[in-house]
């Protein structure tokens, strides 16, 4: 068994090389802090300036990432119409015309509808031209009652005119013819008498001889003359007031004469009634003729439902989405499809309220669009009125005291300018929104407001002439 060998000594340093040593180590050790000193100079001297430039760009920019390419998305839905979609015409990213038919709605119902509408207007205009004629009848027939009226009034009043003169007349005819035929009886009577006396006196003389035969003959000839001259005078007075017979005639015939007046007065009153009926049916025309606007108006309701059926395009745009395909059942309201219009998409910058200070109408931005390697140019158009909270779906509710504060957003609208790449934007994007501080343009900014405005204006429906709609309302 071998034994280990013992380790060397180390040989004990020199006395030469022991006094040099101590001077060298104090002189590296300063060539290294100054040389870490020169390179924290260096890197100070190459970070300060960055830093600078940084800290003044922080301060002369209002800088967010809550920032998104916006457009005003329409979503379209039938108007007042349900049915199934028997036709879609077009797909998502189809560019549209403004009018251009969309998609159909089964249209089968609706038509049944204005056919029954259109023989309900019918008709209403048939009555209404059957009520006109009534009309015009009337005002024709009217007038010429009521003149034949009045000329039956004024005969009846002649006659009963020539029946009062034919019974005074009468009256005073066989009045006379009495006073006529009593006269002529009392003469007769007083005739008798005489011839009587004469008679009596030529008898006895004729019988005393004291007078010829023949004078007595012509006494008693005129005795008798005169008692048939007084029966003929009787005669003629009860002839004379069996003539009162004419007067009871006479009566009775004005009598009659006054009755016909009574029925031509009343005839005149009943003709004078024909202006009534004459109103009554002009009332009566009046309301068929609201019943036939009522009938046009229902039709009008019937024809647009039936062009509601197919779904039309307000406007030139972009079809983003489709939510309803072909026999799918769409309802009045529900969207089938979305669309914008491409050449009205801006910005919308959600910007911190603490960073409003410097922002004005009319700044410049920097819109750095993460789908493009090159950023976007463009200037603030204005800034809202109200903050994103005040429309959040869940307000804040302080009132209870439990309150956090927290730093709100308001939405600042910004036009993009438009370049190569226009037609590549999309809305939604994200975007990091860089804005320059400034007094800003505000001139500018009001016509860019206002030719924002007129872009979505343009393709506003006219309104009708009794409803005074704005300019701005929405198609």
């Amino acid at each position: 068994m071998s034994t280990p060998t013992p380790a060397a000594a180390p040989n004990p340093p020199s006395p030469q090389s022991t006094a040099v040593s101590p001077p060298s180590t104090p002189r590296k050790r300063l060539f290294i802090r100054l040389l870490w000193l020169g390179g924290l100079l260096a890197l100070a001297g190459l970070i300060i300036p960055f830093v600078y430039l940084w800290l003044s760009h922080r301060l002369n920019h209002s800088i967010t990432d809550d920032a998104f390419v916006e457009a005003h998305i329409v979503n379209i839905t039938p108007q007042m119409v349900s049915g199934h979609l028997i036709r879609f015409l077009v797909e998502e990213n189809d560019r549209v015309e403004q009018g251009q038919v969309l998609a159909e709605i089964d249209s089968v119902s609706y038509r049944d509808q204005v056919d029954l509408a259109r023989s309900k207007v019918e008709a209403a205009e048939a009555e209404l031209r059957r009520q006109e004629a009534a009309l015009d009848r009337l005002r024709i027939e009217v007038p010429i009652q009521i003149e034949i009226a009045h000329r039956s009034l004024a005969a009846a009043k002649a006659d009963e005119a020539r029946a009062k003169q034919a019974l005074k007349l009468t009256e005073d005819e066989v009045e006379h013819g009495i006073e006529e035929a009593q006269a002529g009886l009392e003469a007769a009577q007083a005739d008798l008498v005489l011839a009587k006396q004469e008679y009596t006196r030529f008898t006895n003389l004729q019988r005393e001889e004291a007078v010829p035969l023949r004078r007595a003959q012509e006494v008693t000839r005129s005795r008798d003359a005169a008692e048939a001259h007084r029966k003929l005078a009787a005669t003629k007075l009860a002839k004379a007031k069996a003539e009162r017979t004419r007067i009871e005639v006479a009566k009775r015939t004005l009598e009659a004469a006054e009755r016909t007046t009574e029925k031509a007065v009343k005839g005149v009153d009943m003709a004078n009634t024909g202006y009534d009926q004459i109103r009554e049916v002009e009332l009566l025309t009046a309301l068929k003729k609201v019943s036939v606007a009522e009938a046009r108006k229902a039709l009008t309701s019937s024809e647009d439902q039936l062009k509601y059926t197919q779904v039309r395009a307000p406007f030139p745009g972009l079809v983003v989405k489709r939510y309803r395909h072909l026999g799918d059942f769409a309802s009045a309201g529900v969207a089938i499809l979305s669309m914008y219009n491409p050449d009205l998409i801006y910005v919308t910058a959600n910007l911190e309220e603490t960073r409003l200070r410097g922002v004005a109408p009319g700044n410049p931005v920097e819109l750095q669009v993460d789908a493009f390697a090159e950023p976007f140019r463009g200037r603030v158009v204005w800034i809202d009125k109200s903050t994103g909270a005040q429309f959040a779906l869940m307000p804040r509710n302080v009132v209870s005291g439990e309150f956090t504060k927290v730093v709100q957003r308001v939405p600042v609208r910004i036009a993009i300018e438009k370049d190569d790449r226009w037609p590549l934007l999309r809305a939604g994007l994200s975007v990091r929104a860089v804005i320059s501080h400034g007094a800003g343009d505000p001139g500018w900014a009001e016509q860019a407001a206002r030719e924002m405005k007129e872009l979505e204006t343009r393709y506003n429906q006219p309104q009708p002439a009794d409803h005074g709609a704005g300019q701005g309302d929405q198609p």
